[in-house]
Order: structure tokens, then C-alpha cells, then sequence
């Protein structure tokens, strides 16, 4: 560094005699800046003695410090929920436009895979024959799966867990090994009934007592679109 760089670094430097100056100078800058009392740490003369305005003081910081915490965690759930519902916009744009029943599956499955980061989708309907492409994907009258489903429709709410082997196997086929944890979301609305399966490989991501609030919004939607587009294809 040369000279003239190290002298304007010099004149940069503030020690505790400019501190000391300024604040003469200046007797109501903490006045002014009252935000800046919350940090300081002031030397008591009680010695090791705590007086109780002392203590009242500590305390006060204390509860801001947690307050502001609390407040950063409701901001962020915030920032969260936003975003959440900004992708179940974007999905639920992308039923709307599909045109057919095989649409509206394949437009399912990759808007949860691709917003959602989701592993495994199915969806179950009973009662009515599957598009060639999605023939393992739907429960007919009589076939082991009915009393799953018809027990997920009785709870009339989105299940989180992990995983049941016999129901895992029934849900998610082939794949079923790699399921760690899943959602039953029932579909039912003007004669439709059926379940929407979700999946992941992660043991954490779908937990009993978990909000279900997106999850019951998402089967809403989706059973109204997948019944009306019954209706056309009938």
C-alpha cells in the first residue's frame, strides 16, 4: 500500500477518543436514536450488586429479542404461504386448461412434481374405466382398494402418514418401495368419488397432524375439474 492509500486508510480508522468527541458534541444523539439503547451495556456502579431498574432493563431486552424473533418466524410462514398459494395458482391454471380427462391427469402430475417437488401421484376413481394410459390408476367396484377408499371418503379430510404396506402397494404400484411418507386426499363432489395420492421419499415431508389446508384446497379444486370433465367425456 502506498503512502497516500495508508493516509486516507488512517483517516478512516475511528477510535474511542472520536466516539468520545462526537457524543459531546453531540449530548442528544441517543435522543435521537433511541433503537441504539437496546445494544448498549452500561457498567453498574453496584458493583456486582444489580439494581432493579438494571434488571427491568434486561428483561426488556430479553422479551424484545424474543418478540422479534417471533415476529421474523410470522414473516416468514408468511413469505411461505405466498408462495405456496402462488403455485397452487399456477396448478390450478394448468387443470382449468386441460381439455380431457388424460390432460387433466398428466397436467396434475407434473404441475406437483415440477411446483410441488413432489416423488409419486396417483389418483383413484371408482367406478369409472381408466384412459388406456392410466389403467393402474383407478378402483373399480369390488376391487381391494374400494374399502380404502370408501374409509378415506368417511374421514371427508386429507390423512398424512407414513407408510402402510398393503396400502402403499395398492396406491403407488411398483414404485411403492421407495415411498417413505404420503398424503390421501379424498376427491368427491357431484357423483365423483376417489382419492389423490402423493408421495415422497422423504420419512419427514408428510406427518400425522401436519396442516392440511393446501392439501383439502388442492382435492377441492381438483374434484370439481376431474367432474366436470366425467360429465364430458359421458
Amino acid at each position: 500500500m502506498n503512502q497516500g492509500n495508508s493516509k486516507r486508510h488512517d483517516q478512516l480508522l475511528i477510535t474511542a477518543a472520536d466516539v468520545k468527541k462526537f457524543l459531546r458534541r453531540h449530548p442528544d444523539f441517543f435522543q435521537d436514536h433511541l433503537d441504539l439503547l437496546e445494544d448498549l451495556r452500561l457498567p453498574h456502579p453496584c458493583g456486582d450488586a444489580v439494581s432493579l431498574i438494571a434488571r427491568q432493563i434486561e428483561l426488556l431486552r430479553e422479551k424484545n429479542s424474543r418478540l422479534q424473533a417471533q415476529l421474523n418466524n410470522i414473516m416468514q410462514i408468511a413469505r411461505d404461504n405466498d408462495a405456496l398459494y402462488q403455485r397452487l395458482h399456477q396448478l390450478s391454471l394448468t387443470l382449468l386448461n386441460a381439455k380431457d380427462l388424460t390432460d387433466a391427469l398428466v397436467a396434475l402430475k407434473w404441475g406437483l412434481c415440477q411446483h410441488f417437488q413432489t416423488d409419486f401421484v396417483s389418483v383413484h376413481l371408482a367406478d369409472f374405466e381408466a384412459p388406456h394410459s392410466f389403467a393402474d390408476s383407478w378402483v373399480n367396484s369390488g376391487s381391494g382398494g374400494s374399502e380404502l377408499l370408501a374409509a378415506a371418503l368417511d374421514v371427508g379430510k386429507p390423512q398424512c402418514g407414513g407408510p402402510d404396506p398393503e396400502q402403499t402397494a395398492f396406491l403407488f404400484g411398483a414404485k411403492a418401495s421407495e415411498v417413505a411418507s404420503y398424503a390421501l386426499v379424498p376427491l368427491q363432489h357431484a357423483g365423483l368419488r376417489g382419492l389423490l395420492a402423493i408421495g415422497s421419499r422423504n420419512p419427514e415431508r408428510f406427518k400425522p397432524g401436519m396442516g392440511s389446508l393446501f392439501l383439502t384446497q388442492l382435492g377441492e379444486i381438483l374434484s370439481v375439474r376431474l367432474a366436470g370433465l366425467l360429465d364430458s367425456h359421458a
